[in-house]
């Protein structure tokens, strides 16, 4: 019966050890597997994230996660330190691993022959003639004196006739964009500059306030715009009538 005891004793240590050695063989054997890939850290999306999101917006929706090297693109992006003033080129999607290549400066985003609009700023366009644009000759990031065409009336004189006003509404207007229907060559003479044809778009980059006024002048009344430069003084804002035209 003793016998039997020591035997049992000395299987279930046997079977203890062995298991025991077997973990530890398996442990070390995936060990060794994990480092014969190679981990990398990298940074994945968490959500789908839109094209144009800045990079310090960007963290919010990455996680760090470490992967095979054999799973990691080779421009992965490990971390968003230095990369200040970048924005996200493409769209990520849910699990897609952040690549440099997507990272680019929010200028390359921009439609040529556009500029960025001004931070805390928005932009309006209006389509004008030719005339009401300097003859076209406007570009993105030219600045522009706005001024509005009037019919107004004197609502506290119910005899008083309409009259026709014209007023500054804003000096330095940025101009973000503008687009022109192609020119017309109608002289041959090198000193003499195409002849504009069709209509402008122009886009500026204005508060809530500005737009408000220039799209009622628009709608209302008529626009006229003046190319300015960095010295061009402010101008005087008191509405000009026929009156003041003839002094």
């Amino acid at each position: 019966m003793k016998t039997r005891l020591l035997a049992g004793t000395a299987a279930l240590v046997l079977a203890i050890v062995g298991a025991i050695l077997l973990y530890t063989y398996v442990s070390a054997a995936d060990a060794r597997a994990q480092a014969s890939l190679n981990p990398v850290q990298v940074l994945v999306a968490t959500k789908n994230i839109a094209a144009g999101t800045p990079i310090n917006e960007l963290g919010q929706s990455l996680t760090t996660k470490q992967l095979p090297a054999a799973a990691v693109t080779g421009d992965a992006v490990a971390s968003l330190k230095d990369l200040d003033g970048k924005v996200l080129a493409q769209d990520m999607v849910l699990g897609e691993q952040l690549l440099s290549a997507k990272l680019v400066t929010e200028d390359s985003m921009l439609i040529p022959g556009t500029i960025a609009v001004p931070k805390g700023k928005q932009e309006v366009t209006v389509l004008l003639e030719p005339a009401r644009v300097v003859g076209s000759m406007l570009r993105a990031g030219d600045t522009v004196g706005v001024f509005g065409n009037y019919t107004v009336k004197d609502k506290n004189n119910k005899d008083a006739e309409e009259e026709k006003v014209t007023k500054l509404l804003y000096d330095k207007v940025l101009v973000t964009a503008i687009q022109v229907a192609p020119q017309e060559q109608t002289s041959s003479s090198k000193d003499v500059a195409a002849l504009p044809s069709g209509s402008a778009y122009v886009t500026f980059g204005v508060d809530s306030l500005q737009a408000a006024k220039i799209i009622h002048s628009q709608e209302f009344g008529s626009l006229w715009l003046t190319k300015q430069n960095k010295k061009t003084p402010a101008g005087n804002k008191t509405p000009i009538t026929i009156n003041e035209v003839l002094k």
